[in-house]
């Protein structure tokens, strides 16, 4: 009897583990709450964003073979497959928040921040204008 009770109690240990583990997974990938947000603009945030992370030499910027898909706000929305309203539908998105085959910014560069992630969620399902 005292033998089933210590397997019950390592199981118990381990179902609580699993569980803490899935709801620290699951905080992590909430998307923004968009109540009260403020506009955020492509002209500021979102070029600033991809200036940093993605139009550099050797990426998307000069020297790079995919020079100038992430330049403008055109080549953003058709190149990026932004979809306003739907930033889980959109390939910059995903792209970025390692949610699709292909990530980036590629192995070897700095991951976009947190904050920046959230940024490009909200300009996207505020309707990813070009302000």
């Amino acid at each position: 009897m005292h033998h089933i009770s210590d397997i019950m109690k390592q199981v118990f240990v381990w179902a609580l583990a699993f569980a803490g583990l899935i709801a620290t997974f699951s905080s992590c990938t909430r998307d923004p709450d968009l109540t009260n947000v403020a506009e955020v603009k492509y002209s500021t945030d979102v070029q600033r964003i991809l200036s940093a992370n993605c139009n550099f030499e050797g990426c998307h910027g000069d020297g790079g073979r995919h020079v100038g898909l992430l330049t403008n706000y055109n080549a953003v929305m058709s190149y990026g497959g932004v979809k306003a309203g739907n930033a889980h539908g959109s390939k910059l998105y995903r792209v970025m928040t390692n949610r699709s085959t292909q990530t980036m910014p590629p192995s070897g560069y700095a991951e976009v921040s947190a904050a920046d992630i959230k940024l490009l969620y909200i300009w996207i399902e505020q309707g990813a204008k070009n302000n």
